[in-house]
């Protein structure tokens, strides 16, 4: 009996056995498929550091860019409207103060712009 007993044990042990190697086996296949998935998150997160930095880049340099325009059209409208080379109309003075309330409105926007642009 004690022989019958220590062999269906065995029997037993052995099957467990089996059991906790399948159960590694798929542990390790899903450690490997976790890293995986890490490995890709982390590229997708390079990628969308990669493409905040172009993106800043290209703001700045948008910004920049508009910069002298809005300061040559600022500087022409207020010539015009300080009547510096004679008098307006009043459509044209109309007309003017419209040009210099939009460029002040897009310069604030390209200062927004500027601020909210991390270098």
């Amino acid at each position: 009996m004690t022989e019958q007993l220590f062999e269906h044990l065995q029997s037993e042990l052995q099957a467990k056995n089996l059991e906790l190697e399948d159960l590694r086996a798929e542990l390790e296949e899903t450690n490997r498929g976790v890293l995986a998935l890490y490995a890709e998150l982390d590229s997708q997160a390079q990628e969308l550091q990669r493409a905040t930095e172009l993106k800043s880049q290209f703001l700045a340099y948008m910004s920049h860019e508009f910069r002298t325009p809005i300061g040559s059209i600022q500087s022409i409208s207020r010539l015009l409207i300080d009547r510096i080379d004679g008098p307006l109309t009043a459509e044209q003075e109309v007309q003017v103060k419209f040009i210099q309330s939009t460029s002040a409105e897009f310069s604030e926007m390209v200062d927004d712009l500027r601020v909210r642009t991390p270098r």
